[in-house]
């Protein structure tokens, strides 16, 4: 099988490309989509897919449902249907072994994933900088790296913000022994709300879902305040798929893309996507307006950029940890072919 690897003209290559993506994937529905085999389907046959999201459904994913009540998705041949996730981690995996086409999982898990043998790409970066942090009450006291000592980490081995803290703490020259780590169900949000560990890995921009007022009760320290400049969350799909179906890969994009821009202009229509579609959310508006309010942050002003430079900070970071035993040329991290 052999990939499609990412033209070196940059910013050529990703113009022409999204001049595909307005070719394939606008018109109202009219447009042919790609069979399942590769081939091209009836026009106006829509295609089901699974989009496989990091965690829970929460304020942030509402970009994705406005996309998918608008009809971005079908318009250009695709039914995206989709499920909340057990970590990026576990998404990364679901993706590279095909039985979810598309996913949302963070850099880390691609890059060490990818090291390792699986087949995942990322198709777009959602965040152009990792909101990964350390969060703790207030009460504890843990402003600066430094503070850690002593306190008790309720750990997620294996998420991407667990590594990525190892990582960190061993270029700060942190030693295991200077805190207590002990494992704690993912993301530890139970175990920090009841005093059980000290401060735990969350992205800072989800903070909302610890606490309704996090500025006020919570102190978040995001990584890339210590220099920590690497990729967050991406959209994904398997080498194979991505191969065999770039009609849909295209049409995929472009409505995650038009589903961002849709939010930002209008966060109102995007959280009541979301409420329709999954009405627990609805009991806490507040805290999805934040969640919804966090993405933006992250995102940049061009979506789902990225570059071969800063995937290699990724892999570089975790292979000076010792994360990844071996490094792979950056491009092989990720594809602009479909944008």
């Amino acid at each position: 099988m052999q990939r499609k690897t990412n033209r070196p003209a940059g910013l050529v290559g990703a113009l022409a490309a999204a001049a595909l993506v307005v070719g394939a994937c606008t018109g109202g529905g009219g447009a042919a989509s790609e069979a399942p085999g590769g081939g091209s389907s009836a026009p106006g046959e829509v295609t089901d897919v699974m989009f496989r999201l990091n965690w829970v459904i929460a304020g942030n994913h509402a970009p994705f449902y406005l996309a998918q009540k608008d009809g971005f998705w079908t318009d250009c041949g695709l039914n995206v249907e989709m499920a909340a996730g057990k970590g990026s981690g576990d998404t990364a995996q679901l993706v590279a072994n095909g039985s979810q086409e598309f996913g949302l999982t963070d850099a880390v898990s691609i890059a060490a994933g990818r090291t390792k043998g699986l087949k995942v790409t990322s198709l777009g970066v959602l965040y152009q900088s990792n909101p990964a942090s350390i969060v703790s009450k207030k009460a504890t006291g843990i402003t600066t790296l430094e503070d850690v000592k002593g306190k008790t980490w309720g750990a997620v081995p294996g998420g991407s913000p667990y590594l990525l803290l190892r990582a960190l703490f061993k270029e700060k020259g942190i030693a295991d022994s200077d805190y207590r780590e002990v494992s704690v169900a993912a993301p530890g949000i139970a175990q920090l709300k009841a005093d059980q560990v000290d401060f735990i890995t969350f992205f800072a921009n989800e903070a909302a879902n610890i606490d309704p007022d996090p500025e006020a009760n919570l102190n978040v320290l995001p990584f890339k305040d210590f220099g920590q400049d690497i990729y967050g969350l991406a959209i994904a799909s398997n080498d194979d798929y991505i191969t065999a179906n770039p009609d849909k890969i295209r049409c995929f994009v472009d409505g995650v893309r038009r589903g961002l821009e849709a939010a930002k202009a209008d966060p109102a229509k995007a959280l009541a996507a979301l409420y329709e579609a999954n009405p627990e959310t609805k009991k806490n508006e507040a805290g999805m307006e934040a969640l919804l309010d966090g993405v933006f942050e992250y995102t940049g002003d061009s979506f789902l950029g990225q570059t071969a430079e800063k995937w290699d900070a990724t892999q570089q970071i975790l292979a000076r940890a010792g994360i990844i035993e071996s490094t792979l040329e950056p491009t092989e991290f990720f594809t602009n072919d479909y944008q």
